[in-house]
Formats: structure tokens, sequence, C-alpha cells
């Protein structure tokens, strides 16, 4: 799927469950990272993604579904990789930044600890281990 079409997949709420695999979730942060700012974008994933679980059944609760630490993490992660790589398209992202296919990235930044709270679940909050990057 080229990045137009999981574009409107995603913002559609089609893509299937299968669909939404982490390389998905990756290419849509690239996506959103390319058209707003930081911010903006991740109010913006953040909606998308609750709309997207809602359609596939899921049940929001402490343990399963959104998690707000990690969509942010991985935001800022991507939207600097598109900068440092000026790839033009997700696909060229994965091709100059390989990286960010391993799921474990945000292990270089947040403790598996802080992580598995309830807390990093339900409101960003800031790496334990190494700080993110500065994007705008």
């Amino acid at each position: 799927m080229d990045d137009q079409t999981l574009w409107a997949a995603f913002t559609g709420c089609t893509l299937t469950h299968a669909q939404w695999t982490h390389a998905s979730h990756v290419r849509t942060a690239f996506l959103f990272s390319r058209q707003f700012a930081i911010d903006e974008a991740h109010l913006r994933m953040r909606a998308g993604i609750i709309r997207l679980n809602e359609r596939h059944g899921l049940t929001e609760t402490s343990a399963r579904g959104y998690f707000e630490t990690l969509t942010r993490a991985w935001l800022v992660l991507v939207a600097d990789a598109r900068l440092r790589s000026d790839a033009a398209t997700s696909v060229e992202l994965f091709q100059r930044c390989p990286e960010l296919l391993d799921r474990s990235l945000p292990a270089r930044h947040y403790s598996k600890e802080l992580l598995g709270t309830v807390r990093a679940r339900s409101i960003f909050v800031e790496p334990d281990l190494s700080p993110l990057p500065r994007v705008p």
C-alpha cells in the first residue's frame, strides 16, 4: 500500500486489524509528521488511533488500547528520522532508517518499569533513560 492509500485508509478508519501493524503505525507517524508540527501531529494521530481501535472493537482499558507515551515517543523518533534522512515517502524512510522497524527502539529511552505504568499509558511521560530527540 502506498502512502496515499495508507493515509486514506487510516483517516477513513478502513484499515483492518491485520493491516494495523507496527510498520503501518510508523508509516502513519511519518505521514502525520510530514504534514503537521509535532504537537498537532500528536493530537491528530491520537484521535485517529482511538477511532481506529474503536472501529476494530477494541475496548480501551488501563492495560489495552491507546498508549500515550509510546505514541508520542514513536512520533518523535519517526519525525527525527524523517528530518535526518530527508525521506520523501515512508518506504524511503524505512530504507534509510531501518532501525524504525525495531519495535524495541523506545527501550533506548524508557525503562520497562516506566512503560509498565498506567501513568505512561494515559499521559505522556518523559524518558527515564535517554532524552528523545527535539523536533519542531
